[in-house]
């Protein structure tokens, strides 16, 4: 990854994206539609964009975050949330707007069973925003840009215009909002996706071959990416080269945030001079993590991951998944 404007082993990187409040609803035994059933609702600040810039941060990396929230108490629990990442804030409150949440039902496994996004204030991220004063010399001096699919297509074009040489890599958040990234992905640095979102984007559906996924994303226009499935392996993109990568075997805690984690880890190792693959088997360790952690980041994430990484089983060439 080339890093353009950089200085010194960590250079900024500037997040925009989603920071808002996440509710999770976890059952305490086998969830059952359509009932109701026991659980646990617990709330924290949340927002893929605000994930990944916590892993970021936790890999060392100065962070400048830009997102927008509401004038009310949720928008002031994720302004204290950003302060306590330690995270150079640059987020924009509308004082007469309710910040968005992100409402999850979990089953007994930490496994999604259903989402509900209330997030259209962030349709007011707009690309003038990219000109103010104090946002521009942010811009200027990132070595490296990370979006989210929350954005609108505007912002996201805009975003990536204003990045100019810099590295531009993209969240695809949901099946829906993926599609916001189409006008952009050929100048995405890369992508990092679901098999769900994946498969939006390629237009098949997700019972499709993952292996002829990740050949429609790259027909697409996509140089990299990293497809997550779950416990299943992983498809990992590069320049026409693709690999699958088994995750580690752990117990799911809450499965909120993992791809934010890994696409955050992979970005950081990029910029610390990783080759994509290895970078993307970082991030896919650093996701394990934060799926079985109670509290996530550790103290030191690059130490954990080292120490985890040499059990991560090797990547298979595509050769041996041929649909």
């Amino acid at each position: 990854m080339k890093v353009p404007g950089s200085s010194g082993d960590r250079p900024a990187i500037l997040v925009v994206g989603a920071a808002h409040i996440d509710r999770r609803a976890k059952a305490f035994g086998p969830f059952f539609p359509g009932a109701s059933n026991p659980g646990l609702l617990q709330d924290a600040a949340g927002g893929s964009a605000f994930n990944a810039a916590v892993a970021l941060k936790a890999s060392g990396f100065p962070v400048r975050f830009l997102g927008v929230r509401g004038g009310d108490e949720d928008g002031r629990r994720v302004a204290k949330a950003i302060e306590a990442a330690g995270l150079d804030d640059l987020g924009v409150t509308f004082l007469d707007r309710r910040t968005p949440t992100y409402t999850a039902i979990l089953d007994d496994r930490g496994e999604l069973v259903a989402g509900i996004a209330d997030m259209e204030l962030y349709a007011l991220l707009g690309p003038k925003l990219l000109r103010r004063r104090h946002v521009r010399p942010r811009i200027a001096e990132a070595a490296a840009v990370l979006v989210d699919a929350n954005l609108s297509e505007a912002m996201l074009a805009a975003t990536v215009e204003a990045a100019g040489p810099r590295p531009v890599a993209a969240l695809g958040v949901s099946p829906v909002k993926v599609l916001r990234l189409l006008p952009v992905l050929a100048r995405l640095d890369a992508l990092f996706l679901s098999r769900a979102e994946a498969a939006s984007l390629a237009e098949v559906t997700t019972a499709t071959n993952l292996h002829l996924i990740a050949h429609l994303v790259a027909e697409l226009g996509a140089r990299r990416a990293v497809i997550t499935d779950g416990a299943h392996d992983a498809a990992i993109l590069d320049e026409g080269r693709l690999s699958f990568q088994r995750p580690p075997a752990v117990r799911p805690l809450d499965v909120t945030g993992a791809g934010d984690t890994l696409a955050a880890v992979a970005v950081a190792a990029r910029l610390s001079g990783s080759d994509f693959l290895d970078a993307a088997r970082r991030g896919i360790v650093a996701a394990s993590l934060r799926i079985s952690s109670p509290r996530f980041p550790p103290a030191d994430l690059a130490a954990e991951i080292d120490r985890q990484l040499p059990s991560l089983a090797e990547p298979v060439d595509e050769t041996r998944h041929r649909p």
